[in-house]
């Protein structure tokens, strides 16, 4: 993956390293060696591509997963605007991470909190499990540890965690305009996609990927998300009418398909995407993959028919 060293930074570089912090740093460091380390693997639930993967999975297998399979390609496509979002503010800042950061890469806005406001807060809306205020609540717990966690971790300052929170929220309300709202009943989700609402999604998805290809060319996740949003747009516009329908069938079919399948093609875009050099080729990748994961539940249930 090709990034851009903070030291060159067209814009931020010229700041004082500590502009943004107000002593979160220094307090971070008081902290107790467990904690952090209990902070770190919190973290992980911000982690896009864990996401990502979490919301396939739930689009594959359906309704059973507590999200209609419009709402998982919902969310799918809102982790993948999020993703333009965060490369591509990132890059047009090109503010640095606080000093001895682990981590590579700009730091304004936290991905981590962008994302993770957009995933679960999404998630939250579009689900039925539990009633809607222990749903939020669980969301607003994930955001802020997850949050909370980047600045204990020393790879962010509060100012970028917070600005990633805002951005994320902003977002999420901005997407859900496209969905219908449900009635008011404590169980039922809060939104209820159509699929026009699924396609337009993935189409403003593919579209802050391309925005944000504008001020960073060469990073490879952008060219992969870039390509994963236009296939899944195409896929679901050929196959979403049929998409609620399709009934996954409890063999060892799904299972296969489902435990091995998901992983092995996420596995594979990622894979092209940090070796290989050529745009075109990722983008294709991306296109490919997006379009297969989308057809995927399909394909399990053909293959349960002919069990």
């Amino acid at each position: 993956m090709i990034r851009t060293p903070p030291s060159q930074a067209p814009f931020g570089a010229s700041l004082p390293v500590a502009a943004r912090g107000v002593g979160e740093l220094e307090f971070a460091r008081s902290l107790p060696e467990g904690l952090v380390s209990a902070f770190g693997l919190v973290t992980a639930l911000g982690n896009a591509w864990l996401c990502l993967a979490a919301v396939t999975l739930a689009y594959v297998v359906g309704a059973r997963s507590g999200l209609s399979r419009r709402g998982a390609a919902f969310a799918l496509a809102l982790g993948l605007g999020a993703l333009g979002l965060t490369l591509g503010l990132k890059h047009a800042f090109a503010l640095p991470r606080p000093p001895l950061s682990a981590e590579e890469g700009f730091g304004f806005p936290s991905g981590h909190a962008l994302g993770t406001t957009v995933f679960w807060g999404g998630v939250v809306l579009l689900t039925r499990y539990g009633t809607r205020r222990r749903r939020l609540s669980v969301a607003a717990a994930v955001v802020l540890l997850v949050s909370a966690s980047r600045v204990v971790l020393g790879v962010h300052y509060l100012v970028d965690v917070v600005a990633g929170v805002g951005v994320g929220v902003a977002f999420l309300a901005a997407m859900t305009r496209l969905s219908e709202r449900h009635g008011e009943g404590q169980t039922e989700p809060f939104f209820d996609p159509t699929r026009s609402a699924v396609t337009v999604a993935f189409v403003v998805a593919f579209a802050l990927v391309a925005a944000a290809l504008s001020v960073a060319p060469a990073e490879s996740e952008l060219l992969l998300g870039a390509g994963t949003a236009a296939g899944a747009a195409a896929a679901w516009h050929s196959l979403g009418h049929r998409a609620d329908a399709t009934d996954l069938r409890r063999s060892s079919s799904p299972v296969v398909v489902c435990g091995v399948g998901v992983p092995l093609a996420l596995g594979s875009m990622v894979a092209v995407a940090e070796l290989s050099s050529a745009a075109g080729f990722v983008v294709a990748v991306g296109a490919v993959g997006g379009a297969g994961l989308l057809a995927l539940p399909f394909t399990v249930a053909r293959l349960s028919m002919r069990r």
